[in-house]
């Protein structure tokens, strides 16, 4: 039967199917949404906020509508969902009405959160029967041409869920589900693999399984390759050289963040800086900052340049305290790196025996989101700002490289879709400023996960998406020759570090200790009557010292 619990219209099924749903739905796509109430899609700028700030820009609207279809287990309810979903849209919206070139574009004019929830719908099932919940949600989506179901769970469901909608809801032929699942895509090589052929041995298509990299919708990435198209002729010697090996004499791409994990270390225990933003996000920024511009087909340009790079070295550090993090287990056999300097080769004509290095890290004391060109035989740097959204730079910018043409051009505008472009002039005076600069405030920047949103239900899959082959080179380039070197390094080739205004230095230089990891497990954290004391609300030394039976988890 049908649970009657509505709440603005918001309806709940929680035991059998309902004609009732069936007969409602006038859209085109359907979204099905699981994990809608974790951090990832509750968070700021998270999955609830990208597709509520898509919808507001027409979106749903210009794909024939787009009904939303939550899929929950107990003991969750509509009730809590309604709560978590206004509280993170409610202040969002707000936001965006204060912001200058944001307008609503839905057709009714009606951009609230409570109206883009009037067409959410809500199927709670007892327990965590992938296929007894998909049979049970069969009726209500049947009259869609489509169903995206978006996958923000843990892994380990990836398969199960794909079978079941591709069982339920797939129609054979028609192939109308799609899969999007959030990145990272496994811990390693061999888990990916596993992942992968699960969500296709269900029988999704390889074009239906759309891998999340939100980095790839951040504006600057997102045009990368076009903005390198402009910038790059106005740099070169008359033409006389070519971009790449011969004109750059190292490329540095690098994401430093101010904050360290901030109790968020559970998540982080077992992944380290190499997971989460090299492999994650930022082998496909470096993959487009190379990738040929003229390239017709990108998704192939980059996974050319991926299946070309390699893995040198890595130094690694960790912050210092972030073995106080909750949640943390103990593994003696390696640490979890929160600072990685990756030093990378591209065996390609162009780019060959040129240093390439990925920098990312935690604590730094600045957040800095940029891809450095450095001038081969000069003192030049070229550098794109690439994390607008993030850090409120948004630009590409020369120091002590004279531009060859300072002439006013077109640029790519901001917005969803295309939005066609923007006039730029130089402001580079001996060689030194901005080439262009997305500095007006009136310029309205889409958050990533609602750009990706837009992709998505847009069906412009190339543009925000990661396909397999890109998200498996990029897990052979971090395992290099073992784990060891980048994923899992052992504790004693870790250092410490401390943030640069520890030591007096300036941001992001930090404050290198003489200590390692292996030191703070040794010593700081040696088992003794004292530390038992001194450290009885820590995780890593309670999984250290007085180890939980096995399966049981300590929570600290």
């Amino acid at each position: 039967a049908l649970v009657a619990m509505v709440l603005p219209r918001l309806l709940l099924a929680a035991a059998a199917a309902s004609s009732l749903l069936a007969e409602r739905a006038s859209a085109k796509d359907a979204f099905v949404f699981l994990g809608a109430t974790g951090d990832n899609a509750l968070r700021p700028n998270g999955v609830w906020r990208g597709v509520f700030e898509a919808f507001a820009s027409g979106t749903f609207d210009k794909v024939g509508g787009v009904d939303i279809h939550v899929a929950m287990n107990t003991p969750h309810t509509a009730d809590e969902l309604h709560t978590k979903v206004l509280s993170s849209l409610a202040p969002f919206y707000d936001g965006l009405k204060e912001t200058r070139g944001w307008k609503c574009n839905t057709k009714e004019g009606n951009c609230t959160p409570a109206r883009f929830m009037q067409d959410i719908s809500v199927n709670i099932w007892p327990g965590r029967d992938a296929g007894a919940q998909a049979a049970n949600m069969t009726p209500s989506l049947a009259p869609y041409e489509r169903v995206t179901v978006y996958l923000s769970v843990p892994p380990f469901v990836f398969g199960s869920w794909s079978k079941a909608a591709i069982d339920h809801w797939g129609e054979g032929a028609k192939h109308r589900v799609h899969v999007a699942c959030e990145k990272p895509f496994g811990a390693g090589l061999a888990d990916a693999d596993v992942l992968h052929e699960g969500i296709i041995g269900a029988g999704v298509p390889e074009a239906n399984l759309h891998i999340v990299d939100h980095w790839l919708s951040f504006f600057m990435n997102r045009n990368l390759m076009k903005l390198r198209a402009l910038v790059e002729p106005r740099l070169l010697a008359g033409g006389h050289l070519r971009w790449g090996a011969e004109a750059v004499e190292k490329v540095v791409v690098t994401e430093f963040e101010t904050r360290g994990l901030n109790g968020r270390g559970g998540f982080f225990d077992g992944v380290g800086q190499v997971r989460d933003m090299v492999q994650s996000h930022l082998l496909q920024v470096l993959a487009l900052a190379l990738a040929p511009t003229d390239a017709t087909d990108v998704t192939a340009a980059k996974l050319a340049v991926l299946n070309r790079t390699n893995v040198s070295a890595c130094k690694l550090g960790q912050y210092d305290g972030f073995l106080l993090e909750p949640k943390l287990k103990y593994h003696p056999a390696f640490a979890d790196a929160t600072l990685s300097e990756v030093m990378l080769t591209v065996d390609s004509d162009e780019w060959r025996g040129v240093p390439i290095v990925i920098a990312t890290g935690k604590d730094m004391g600045a957040q800095l989101y940029t891809v450095d060109f450095y001038q081969k035989g000069g003192q030049g740097v070229l550098t794109f700002e690439i994390g607008k959204e993030e850090t409120g730079l948004g630009g590409v910018r020369v120091k002590d490289w004279p531009l060859l043409d300072s002439s006013p051009f077109d640029a790519p505008a901001p917005g969803f879709g295309s939005q066609g472009s923007v006039r730029m002039t130089p402001e580079v005076h001996a060689g030194t400023g901005y080439i262009l600069n997305y500095s007006d405030p009136s310029l309205y920047f889409p958050k990533p996960y609602a750009l990706m949103a837009s992709s998505l239900l847009t069906r412009d899959y190339g543009a925000a998406f990661v396909s397999y082959p890109e998200c498996r080179s990029s897990w052979i380039i971090v395992t290099a020759s073992s784990p060891d070197v980048c994923l899992d390094p052992p504790p004693g080739q870790v250092k410490v570090y401390k943030p640069p205004d520890a030591c007096g230095h300036g941001a992001p230089s930090v404050c290198w200790q003489s200590t390692t990891v292996e030191d703070v497990y040794n010593n700081t954290f040696k088992c003794t009557p004292e530390h038992d004391k001194l450290y009885a609300n820590v995780s890593l030394y309670h999984y250290k010292c007085k180890p939980p039976p096995s399966g049981l988890t300590i929570v600290v």
